[in-house]
């Protein structure tokens, strides 16, 4: 008799430690698509500052500036969220501080 296992007994072995491996796992990276739009600088318009209702005019354009910024934010948050949990395209954005195209 031999001392190694031959014919169904290796066949035996083989199954029996392809059924106790852990089953295989592939990690796939998914890359959400974020409308480039979201990913534009916000830049404020440069005025000329001469009187005190300037100052006035140059803090709403930084004001107007940031909020868009922020909605930008908010949208981008949104589409990576939702790749996240696999609900592509469930983001509503603002539109009333969105420059019209």
């Amino acid at each position: 008799m031999s001392r190694f296992p031959t014919g169904s007994a290796i066949t035996c072995i083989a199954l029996a430690l392809t059924a106790c491996s852990p089953p295989r796992t592939e990690t796939v990276f998914v890359v959400p698509d974020v409308p480039e739009d979201l990913l534009t600088p916000v830049e404020v318009p440069a005025r000329r500052v001469e009187v005190l209702t300037d100052v006035g005019l140059v803090l709403a354009d930084h004001v107007e500036a940031l909020e868009l910024a922020n909605d930008r934010i908010r949208g981008v948050r949104c589409v990576l969220e939702g790749a996240k949990i696999g609900e592509l395209g469930v983001c509503v954005r603002r539109t009333d501080h969105m420059p019209d195209d």
